[in-house]
């Protein structure tokens, strides 16, 4: 089957896998990138929460 390719065929293939290659790699970035916000956006929430918490409790001893 491959003795039967042309030179612009393995060109293609090749170009395609780079094309693969680069695809994976930006989405993989893309996720971890995604993943790394999400987690800061929780621990900014987790974090204001507890603020939160902390100024009712002191709101209502002042009381």
């Amino acid at each position: 089957m491959f003795s039967e390719w042309s030179f612009g065929d393995w060109i293609i293939l090749i170009i395609d896998i780079l094309a693969l290659y680069i695809i994976v790699r930006f989405l993989a970035w893309k996720v971890k990138h995604k993943l790394e916000e999400v987690e800061q956006r929780q621990k900014f929430e987790t974090r204001r929460r507890k603020l939160n918490r902390t100024n009712l409790l002191q709101a209502s001893e002042d009381e």
